[in-house]
């Protein structure tokens, strides 16, 4: 499977990790949210992942991805919302997983097809607790080199918990999502608290 992957061992404060690992959102400011937000100042092109989630598609540069892989059963969490699937074991680490999907819409979450595959997202947030999340995606994902100036801001009239913006790119609409907050809600579901975060380096 040609999957994202980065193993690099090597050590960064916080601030180097956020500057680093981050892309951005629509002309100049795009694709990303806080966690997700400075390659693109600097970068004309920059190679993303394009993974379906459903309906739309989420967009992600490839250096906040770990690797993507088949779709494991999560083991449920008790009294979590709907859209948060459980937790699977993965390099040693229990990592939690949810519907993007399903939180966006506010519905259940689709029924799993074969096709199913979970990407291990890097949580960008310095949370030691959750320095990982696992997203639902419908299908293997393909990699897509993005221009800054092609990328289209749609907006987001819903203001859907979790998103930063909504693009649209190579024709196709693609949600970025917010990955700070997506990290303090799949926390709080997970664990019922806040993030643990690390004090800078």
């Amino acid at each position: 499977m040609s999957a994202p992957r980065e193993r690099k061992s090597v050590t960064r404060s916080p601030q180097e990790r956020r500057t680093a690992m981050n892309g951005s959102a629509a002309r100049g400011d795009a694709l990303g949210s806080r966690a997700v937000n400075g390659a693109m100042a600097t970068a004309p092109r920059v190679h993303c992942t394009l993974a379906p989630l459903g309906n739309e598609y989420m967009l992600l540069p490839t250096t906040a991805i770990a690797e993507v892989i088949e779709y494991l059963i999560p083991v449920p969490v008790h009294s979590a919302p709907e859209w948060f699937l459980g937790q699977i074991e993965w390099e040693n680490r229990q990592i939690p997983v949810f519907s993007f999907a399903a939180l966006i819409s506010g519905t259940a979450p689709s029924a799993i097809t074969p096709k199913a595959r979970i990407m291990i997202v890097k949580s960008l947030s310095d949370s030691a607790r959750v320095p990982y999340l696992g997203i639902l995606i419908n299908d293997i994902p393909r990699l897509v080199s993005v221009e800054v100036e092609d990328l289209m801001h749609i907006g987001d009239d819903r203001k859907s918990l979790g998103v930063f913006c909504h693009l649209e790119v190579q024709e196709q609409t693609a949600v970025i999502p917010d990955l700070d907050r997506l990290t303090h809600l799949v926390t709080h579901a997970a664990f019922g608290i806040l993030p643990i975060t690390q004090a800078p380096g």
